[in-house]
């Protein structure tokens, strides 16, 4: 009887079978190209699996190929295997839904950082690739312990990166601790490092002598005088020594994009140690006391919360658009009132930030195709010949606003390059995009205006 009921028993019960999602993988490249039958694995508890065999022409972004579709194992993958090459990525599998797993391929193979997992990361990937983003120009310098600082060694992160030297008392050490501030507030996928200006002084043992003495955990980095010229020279930022020196704050999504370039000296109030207080200059101390330019550690912090995602996380409006009587790069003169009563699209740009050089051509086009809504173009801080080279460079074909002074900037609220206000013909701010548009959110903005 024991022996029939235990058969009864082992046939009744249901059969244990692992919950599955599926996994969609597809392709695009900078430019059409091919790639070569590879085997593709995913990474889970540090083991390798074989989903599947991968290959065959992949088309330039924004256009995609999808190369595999396969049933998977819910749960959480920290990484993609195509042949030989790997990346950290992480890929959350649900039970009964689609997973979209992006590729950018290159060369026959995986482009460094350039697999997006997720609908919203599939969709940055697309515009990346597609040159909507200006990625970071390989770089090839040491950190203070020696090691390699480059491409490779920031892919998958997020990272600040800040100009800096040791011999610097004025905004040096305000940016130093600026990146103290973020050290204790950042997410585990954000990574902080400081660039010197100053090569012949700043070698890797004299940033590891700074790190101790200001108890940095982050990297500090350097290289021959022509490495590091070249490093800094996509960001308008000089070689130099002592306290003259072009203070700058860049932001690279973790695919190695540009996203973000802040100027001037941070806002730290009295979050700094004693340390770097009793290095800085009188007018170091002067810029501590007045809060630099108003732009600190809550600022960086919820751009890194916003630059990962395939849109900008925009800031509220409702006030009135404060006034303004600017000079163009015509030499006429402009005011907020001569605009009245019509919607306005407000750019504000500088010729050192790669991402506005990126944006402003499709932003021009666009608005210019956009009936009842003007575009005002904004130069931050530089004068009306270099903004002229550089709207003629670009094959933009309008003049520019020059807020010398950086006072309607501030008015804005501005922190950060590029950053777009959007105004109601009622003179009444909508909203505040920070960083560069996204050409469907900047579609939805103007019909959201034009309807207003």
């Amino acid at each position: 009887m024991f022996a029939v009921v235990a058969v009864v028993v082992l046939w009744t019960v249901p059969r244990l079978v692992p919950a599955t999602g599926t996994l969609v993988v597809v392709a695009a490249g900078r430019s059409a190209t091919s790639l070569p039958s590879s085997e593709l694995s995913l990474s889970v508890g540090g083991s390798w699996s074989v989903v599947g065999s991968v290959g065959g022409n992949v088309p330039a972004a924004p256009d995609q190929r999808q190369l595999l579709e396969v049933a998977i194992a819910v749960g959480v993958y920290e990484g993609v295997r195509l042949g030989t090459q790997a990346e950290a990525v992480r890929i959350e599998v649900k039970s009964g839904q689609v997973t979209p797993l992006l590729l950018g391929i290159g060369s026959g193979g995986l482009l460094p950082g350039a697999v997006y997992a997720g609908n919203d990361d599939v969709n940055l990937g697309l515009g990346e690739l597609a040159g909507r983003f200006v990625a970071m120009a390989p770089f090839d310098l040491t950190d203070q312990a020696g090691r390699p600082f480059n491409l490779q060694a920031i892919a998958g992160k997020d990272v600040v990166i800040a100009a800096f030297h040791t011999t610097c008392h004025e905004t040096c050490p305000l940016y130093t601790a600026l990146m103290l501030q973020l050290s204790r507030h950042k997410a585990g996928t954000v990574m902080l490092a400081e660039v010197t200006t100053d090569p012949g002084t700043d070698t890797p043992a004299v940033l590891a002598a700074y790190a101790r003495q200001v108890g940095a955990d982050w990297t500090f980095a350097t290289g021959s005088e022509a490495q590091v010229a070249a490093f800094w020279k996509p960001f308008g930022v000089e070689l130099a020594t002592g306290d003259t020196h072009t203070s700058t704050l860049a932001l690279i999504d973790r695919h190695g994009y540009i996203r973000l370039v802040y100027r001037g000296a941070p806002k730290v109030g009295n979050d700094i140690p004693p340390s770097l207080v009793t290095t800085l200059s009188p007018q170091g101390l002067k810029q501590l006391a007045s809060g630099g330019d108003g732009w600190g550690a809550p600022d960086v912090l919820q751009a890194l919360s916003t630059i990962g995602r395939s849109e900008a996380s925009p800031e509220p409006g409702g006030r009135p658009a404060p006034a303004f009587e600017l000079r163009t790069t015509a030499g006429t003169t402009v005011r907020l009132a001569d605009l009245a009563g019509v919607p306005l699209v407000i750019n504000f740009w500088a010729t050192y930030c790669p991402p506005c050089r990126a944006e402003m051509p499709m932003l021009d086009q666009t608005v210019a195709a956009t009936a009842g809504v003007r575009l005002v173009l904004v130069n931050e801080g530089e004068s009306a010949a270099t903004a002229r080279a550089y709207l003629a460079a670009i094959g933009v074909q309008r003049v520019s606003l020059l807020d010398a002074d950086l006072g309607v900037g501030r008015a804005y609220g501005v922190t950060a390059y590029p950053t777009t206000v959007f105004v109601k013909a009622d003179g009444t701010i909508d909203r505040k995009q920070i960083g560069q548009l996204d050409p469907r959110v900047l579609a939805a903005e103007l019909s959201n205006l034009g309807s207003q």
